[in-house]
């Protein structure tokens, strides 16, 4: 995923501006990890919102095996 659409993914769950540019920040400086993100969201008060990705591409690669 690039960045426009985590940060889209971030304003449909319903971040504020403030709350998604901090994410996004850590995003930039850490890279991209679902499962760390779902964390922080958790921790902020949102549902997980990109551990359904990470679920999808590995059902997706046990299918091409």
């Amino acid at each position: 995923m690039d960045l426009a659409e985590i940060e889209f993914e971030l304003e449909l769950a319903g971040l504020s501006r403030e709350q998604q540019i901090k994410l996004l920040s850590s995003i930039k400086r850490s890279g991209f990890d679902a499962k760390a993100v779902d964390k922080k969201l958790q921790l902020m008060g949102f549902a997980p919102v990109f551990t359904i990705y990470d679920e999808e591409e590995e059902s997706k690669s046990q299918v091409n095996k």
